[in-house]
């Protein structure tokens, strides 16, 4: 594992498998003065709970359970005090006073490791430390001092790293999610390569106040200067998500401190009508339900794998079933969706699916330097080999194949449904130029009149998950085409997505295209929200995408404000690579809401690119008569006049009204019709 020395950033993030969460007491009251708090500090990972209860010298001791077996052991023994315990995998955490006096501010970082037995001290350096938290392979915390300081250890090496700025950082899967030290918000840190990126930003009296993590999502609590709150969702995987509301913000009632967060849902505890409610929340359609009310004085513990354990007055553990997860419950981690590559040869069997099976036509043929086609089944498959593809003479094979009891879904879960055979291709040597591949579909219902949605996809057998590679569905009938540059089974499925909110749009149809092509997501992964406003870094990866561009991360930034730590830099850089964004005195102002002229002159470079200059109108008399028809033309700035009327020659746009409204900012809802467009010109449609 790579440990980068991160140094003061403003920005990182959070990725943390599992559930760590507060214990909360379901009374609706707070706890009284010197009343005995019992069991306190829950935390859960799989099967295991941890917890701090007083000894008979009143001495709060970390101990744990294994829920599977039913043996409890006690971690700690010694009188000095002890904070925040925290377990994942085998390994818990938590902080303790150690040796330091009670007046010192000095805690030290320990770690149990269930399965050996041992405890360690793990800090190198006294100081103000706290919070830590940890993944099974690694553990991360922060010294309460200045802005903050975060720390990694690596368990296995004891590799100690500082990884600069940033609070109550949480761990899981080697990413690292965090409070920013100087402003209210939350960023994401990923060890392996030492990117970071935010998560939330927020300014003024807006902060957040807690969260939790499990890989894929961020579950938090938000909260302005009037002490007002609201819960919030957020997508990790999806670089454009957008935080999601889960509750309006409202005035503060009593407060609860119970969030966690499993592979499916996630649960946290909310006040209504002055009694305390525990809500669950859909993490694959973001639909909130109230879960059943929990006996009086339980104490919540987090979430156990398709379970929301709670400990009842007598100490002992029970669980609530949570709708729709489904998951293991003994293993304790949340599963990473976005991860597929299809590049797999498909060739043998794999924890992702099962090997496939050739079951009907096949075409076997030597491929030499001059390069030649294959067909299966009547043409139903056809492989176009160029020349220079292979540099010497190479088996190449084309094959109806199967996989038996297989599913299609895509990298992120989605449902796909299969439009006719696999089909295998088979190759003894690396493609050295990609090949056509072109694949019929029956003319028949859905596939017809959704022919702008198929695709053909690529079988990743390490993930079980297909992976969409282009397609081409005008250029032949009924025919799917796509260039592929690996052995590999390929076939044509429909992703069939829709937005509640499009149901009676204008641009329904092309948002429902691209979205079905992967180019566009939702804000949620239920609405699409077509009157958001779009920015200049969002559109170049909405266009960088469709062009099917290849993201770029050289050495040395085009932008001065788009670093290698910003969720947009390949995209950037790619779209920069092929001249279709050239930024202002090298910035490129990636947040910065894009403006009509832009998006044309960015369309028309696109088009630039891929066709040539014969495309783009650039006779000065014409470009004045295209745009004649327009009131507003003469507010359209010097340098986007020539591309804005390539957009309209080429019936890109159309206006309103007789009006441009140049410097207007863009919807998503254009945005998305626009790209339509330009790969309807672009033939790639």
């Amino acid at each position: 594992m790579k440990f980068p020395q991160i140094g003061r950033l403003l920005l990182a993030a959070v990725c943390a498998l599992g559930s760590v969460s507060a214990g909360g007491t379901i009374t609706g009251t707070a706890v009284a003065a010197g009343a005995d708090p019992g069991r306190t500090d829950y935390s859960v990972s799989g099967e295991r709970v941890i917890w701090m209860e007083p000894d008979s010298a009143g001495v709060k001791q970390v101990h744990a359970l294994d829920r599977n077996s039913g043996a409890s052991l006690t971690l700690t023994t010694n009188s000095s005090a002890k904070d925040a315990p925290a377990v994942g995998g085998l390994v818990v955490v938590w902080a303790d006073k150690g040796n330091e006096q009670d007046s010192s501010l000095n805690w030290d970082i320990y770690s149990f490791d269930l399965e050996k037995g041992t405890r360690t001290k793990l800090n190198k350096q006294p100081g103000q430390y706290g919070n830590p938290t940890t993944d099974g392979v690694g553990v991360v915390w922060y010294e309460r001092s200045n802005y903050g300081s975060m720390m990694y250890h690596d368990l296995a090496s004891g590799v100690e790293a500082d990884l600069g700025e940033g609070r109550f950082p949480e761990l899981a899967d080697g990413k690292v999610v965090y409070k920013n030290a100087r402003d209210g918000g939350l960023s994401l840190l990923d060890l392996s390569s030492g990117v970071t990126r935010p998560l939330i930003s927020l300014g003024g009296a807006n902060y957040v106040d807690w969260f939790v993590f499990n890989g894929s999502h961020v579950l938090l609590k938000q909260k302005n200067g009037s002490s007002q709150s609201k819960f919030v969702l957020l997508s990790i995987n999806d670089l454009t998500a957008e935080p999601v509301d889960l509750t309006e913000m409202k005035a503060a009632g009593a407060q609860y401190a119970f969030m966690s967060i499993g592979d499916g849902e996630a649960v946290f505890q909310d006040e209504s009508g002055g009694a305390s409610v525990l809500k669950q929340v859909n993490l694959s359609t973001y639909q909130v339900t109230t879960l059943p009310a929990l006996p009086a004085g339980s104490k919540l513990i987090g979430i156990s794998g398709n379970k929301l354990l709670y400990s009842t007055s007598d100490n002992s553990i029970e669980a609530i079933a949570l709708e729709g997860t489904g998951t293991d419950p003994g293993t304790g981690t949340g599963t990473n969706s976005g991860t597929g590559t299809g590049t797999n040869s498909g060739t043998g069997s794999s924890a992702g699916g099962s090997a496939p099976v050739v079951t009907g036509a096949k075409d076997s043929q030597t491929i030499g330097a001059a390069g030649g086609t294959l067909t299966a089944a009547d043409g139903w498959a056809r492989l176009e080999i160029s020349a220079g593809t292979f540099p010497d003479n190479t088996a190449v094979s084309l094959a109806q194949a199967e996989l038996e009891s297989q599913k299609p879904v895509d990298q992120d879960g989605r449902k796909l449904q299969k439009a006719g055979s696999i089909w295998q291709v088979q190759a003894g040597a690396p493609f050295q130029l990609p090949a056509l591949l072109a694949i019929r579909y029956p003319k028949e219902e859905p596939w017809t009149s959704s022919r702008e949605k198929l695709g053909i996809y690529q079988y990743d057998s390490t993930a079980g998950v297909w992976t969409y590679i282009g397609g081409v569905t005008a250029a032949e009938e009924d025919y799917v085409r796509a260039k592929i540059t690996a052995s590999g089974l390929y076939a044509v499925m429909l992703r069939d997505v829709e937005f509640p909110d499009m149901a009676n749009h204008w641009a329904r149809q092309e948002v429902e295209v691209l979205a079905a092509r992967g180019i566009v997501n939702g804000m949620n992964g239920v609405s699409y929200a077509p009157k958001g406003t779009l920015t200049r870094a969002q559109f170049t990866k909405l266009l960088a995408a469709a062009l099917q561009l290849k993201l770029l991360r050289p050495d040395a930034p085009t932008f001065r404000d788009v670093s290698s730590a910003n969720w947009s830099y390949g995209w950037v850089e790619a779209a920069a690579s092929a001249g279709i964004v050239t930024g202002d005195a090298g910035l490129f102002r990636g947040d910065d809401p894009l403006t009509r002229e832009q998006m044309m002159t960015m369309l028309m470079r696109a088009i630039t690119a891929s066709y040539g200059s014969a495309k783009v109108t650039s006779d000065a008399k014409k470009v004045e008569t295209e745009l004649a028809a327009f009131k507003d033309s003469g507010s359209i700035s010097s340098w986007a006049r020539e591309s804005v009327a390539g957009a309209v020659e080429l019936k890109l746009v159309q206006g309103s009204n007789q009006m441009l409204h140049p410097a207007q900012s863009s919807t998503r809802a254009e945005a998305a019709v626009l790209i339509y467009k330009l790969l309807a010109q672009l033939k790639l449609l």
